[in-house]
């Protein structure tokens, strides 16, 4: 009778292990596999997590406003100090009188200023050395204001150890993906002060004091970045930083081979390549201190990074410190 006992309870417990197990099984599916996102983008849609991450480390853009009056004029607020000289704002064409006038602005003078806003320091693929670039947009009633043909206006910013022999450069398109010359120097003229700089412009948005990297003599490199599978060119942002100078460059997507490559780059040189992607809602960022090899007559090196999960405030910190 014990061993019928003993046999009916160890069936039992079987049978409740075995239920158990299964209820186990349910509750402990493999999500984070079946959501993988793998897919490379030839033409990135609007909806893509890439644009969301960019919107999310872009730095917020100061906004106050000031009394105009046909008359030369200063007004220090924010990270920006303006000079108007008299009939320099015009709305549509016609000079400004007066009128309150509403300023938008953002500074950029660190390479993690440059990463957080998208703006790497290149010109048709050349590596520019930044004094600092600014956006700035004036409006009254709801209207661009530009500046007047024939015109110039001055702004200031403060920065370390300025360039004397810098020149202007505006942004190609309101995202600041390429840095054209500007050539007009009559009235685009970088200057040099004390305590920065102090530029005469006759255009707003995008402006960026700068001059090309000196690369005479030196080899140049390319460098091809390999990432885990779900890190896309639709979710992440791939930038290289360089440590000794003011300079940072993007990776352009190579959706055929599914890699991140750089514009060519001076061999040898101490670098810091930051990746950064937001996927389903969480942000990852990957890093490594490295120097730019340089081996032949056609060099190029690969690279595999595998990011790692960080808040949005760590990443922001981390870009403040490069």
């Amino acid at each position: 009778m014990k061993t019928l006992i003993n046999i009916i309870f160890c069936t039992t417990m079987l049978v409740v292990l075995g239920s158990c197990q299964k209820n186990i099984d349910a509750f402990i599916p493999d999500n984070f596999q079946a959501n993988i996102d793998t897919v490379w983008q030839s033409n990135i849609t609007p909806n893509a997590s890439l644009f969301s991450l960019r919107n999310d480390l872009r730095t917020v853009r100061v906004k106050d406003s000031f009394s105009y009056g046909n008359a030369n004029f200063s007004f220090s607020s924010g990270v920006l100090s303006l000079t108007i000289p008299n009939n320099s704002l015009a709305k549509n064409g016609t000079i400004l009188s007066s009128g309150i006038i509403m300023k938008e602005s953002l500074l950029a003078t660190k390479k993690g200023d440059f990463i957080a806003n998208d703006l790497p320091t290149i010109s048709n693929d050349r590596l520019l050395v930044s004094g600092g670039a600014f956006y700035l947009n004036l409006k009254t009633n709801g209207n661009d204001l530009s500046i007047a043909q024939g015109n110039k206006i001055t702004v200031k910013f403060t920065a370390s150890s300025p360039f004397q022999l810098n020149k202007i450069f505006n942004a190609d398109s309101v995202n600041g993906t390429n840095w054209i010359l500007n050539t007009d120097t009559n009235f685009n003229r970088s200057n040099s002060t004390a305590t920065g700089y102090e530029i005469e412009t006759n255009k707003t948005q995008y402006v960026q004091t700068a001059h090309f990297m000196d690369i005479a003599g030196i080899g140049q490199t390319t460098l091809t970045l390999k990432l885990p599978s779900n890190y896309t060119n639709t979710n992440t942002a791939t930038y290289i930083s360089f440590n000794d100078e003011t300079c940072v460059a993007g990776l352009k997507a190579n959706v055929s081979t599914r890699a991140f490559v750089s514009p060519l780059l001076p061999g040898n040189r101490p670098v810091t390549i930051v990746v950064i992607s937001k996927q389903a809602g969480d942000y990852y960022l990957g890093s490594l201190v490295t120097t730019t090899s340089f081996n032949g007559p056609s060099p190029s090196s690969s690279i595999f990074i595998t990011p790692i999960k960080k808040s949005l405030e760590y990443i922001k910190t981390f870009l403040g410190a490069l």
